[in-house]
């Protein structure tokens, strides 16, 4: 056997080992007359190494049992040094299944199952970020300078421009950390169009392009270069594509769906949870890994250890983050994510879904300052990003940071849940 995916495929020149060697010469009925010339060409085995991985069993466990039944991933990572402590992608399989007499009928009902269960999503599935993602274009516009902090904008439900992007209840004007607070989706529409139409660029093309290197420098429309196999790319949509698509006419308004986190924008779960660890860290990332150390070696690859730079400045994440901790803990989109004491910073999200419900999104990260965990979580069809991400992202949060569960009410709701799939159904 050899590792065909995961941890087993990216390490299987450590964990395999080398097979040893015997050279036996052998009489014309090929029974054995004892060693070539005396053993000189024989060699030992030597056996696989030991790795130690990032996962935190107790929260994978965690995740795995509050994702039953429900679609999507949960990815948590440590953001001072990019280990992985939770990579669940749900539904999921025992891998006792693919063992023995049975795995090949086994592995067939799986390969047949219209939910995917051999399907990691938290690597290979692209979704739309929603919400989420205006915390990027947020520190884009300040790095630009066409966004300060102080800037307010109107919303009476929505933007009303072109087709207009319909938004929620909220006061109104708001400022920038208001419209993190509250999720505001026409703030963000009017940043957005601030970006990519300055007039310092030459054309909506140009300013697009400038906007899609900013968005590319956080890990997006690339792989990170994990040392998990299968990891995708996404999607980051370029002038080029978009001129292609409409024949060069195009605008502000025919791409306004960027501005929070729709359109043609494809993100994984790793992806998502790695914002989460460039806005705990204020700018910069370690390319997210799975495995800790390896018996006999000083250290893992030394890429691992390396921070990644985004092209925005740390002083802009300021009012970014404190506008994640007022939803949190003030009053906004994500208030059943407060833990008392940790100050916890989140963002919801709620990614609109042409199958059914719309997809809930939350990516977190507590404490606010010196932050130990950096999440995301998404469920497909779950609705709104406080539906059911929240509340699975704040007890994984909750559960590692103190090591216990306070709120047995919110497991049985998120248990209890029940989320139909018309995309998967018969």
């Amino acid at each position: 056997y050899i590792g065909r995916s995961g941890i087993e495929l990216a390490y299987e020149d450590v964990l395999r080992g080398e097979k040893g060697v015997k050279i036996e010469m052998v009489d014309v009925h090929g029974i054995p007359q004892g060693s070539y010339a005396g053993g000189m060409y024989d060699t030992l085995p030597s056996p696989g190494v030991a790795i130690t991985c990032t996962i935190d069993a107790r929260l994978q466990a965690l995740a795995e049992e509050l994702m039953a039944g429900k679609v999507g991933s949960v990815v948590a990572i440590e953001p001072e040094t990019g280990e992985i402590l939770v990579m669940a992608s749900s539904p999921t399989y025992d891998p006792d299944e693919l063992v023995g007499r049975e795995r090949g009928n086994n592995y067939m009902k799986l390969l047949n199952d219209r939910r995917r269960p051999l399907f990691n999503r938290a690597v290979m599935a692209s979704y739309p970020p929603g919400s989420t993602f205006k915390t990027v274009n947020g520190l884009i516009g300040l790095q630009e300078g066409v966004l300060v902090p102080s800037q307010t904008y109107p919303c009476h439900g929505g933007y009303p421009y072109g087709r207009g992007v319909k938004c929620h209840n909220h006061w109104s004007p708001i400022d920038l950390m208001g419209a993190v607070q509250t999720s505001c989706n026409a703030y963000f529409c009017y940043v957005f169009r601030n970006i990519i139409e300055n007039r310092k660029y030459g054309n909506i093309q140009q300013g697009l392009d400038v906007w899609d290197d900013y968005v590319r420098s956080f890990g997006f429309g690339r792989k990170l270069g994990s040392d998990f196999t299968g990891e995708l790319n996404g999607n980051v949509p370029t002038s080029s594509f978009y001129d292609k698509a409409y024949r060069g006419r195009w605008n502000g308004l025919t791409v306004i769906s960027l501005a929070i986190g729709q359109g043609e924008l494809g993100c994984t779960p790793l992806q998502m949870a790695n914002l989460a660890a460039i806005l705990a860290n204020r700018g910069y990332y370690y390319i997210p890994h799975i495995v800790k150390r390896i018996e006999g070696r000083d250290s893992i690859d030394r890429r691992f250890y390396e921070k990644q730079y985004t092209m925005i400045d740390p002083k802009h994440f300021e009012p970014i983050v404190e506008g994640m901790w007022r939803g949190v803990n003030v009053g906004g989109t994500s208030t059943v994510a407060r833990l008392d004491g940790w100050d916890v910073c989140g963002k919801t999200g709620t990614a609109q879904n042409p199958q059914g419900r719309d997809h809930s999104t939350f990516l977190s990260f507590a404490p606010k300052d010196n932050p130990r965990i950096a999440i995301s979580v998404y469920v497909e069809n779950g609705g709104f990003g406080a539906t059911i991400a929240l509340p699975i992202a704040s007890l994984v949060e909750e559960y590692y940071l103190t090591d216990t569960i306070t709120r047995p009410w919110l497991v049985d709701r998120v248990k209890n849940m029940q989320i139909y799939y018309p995309s998967y159904a018969k």
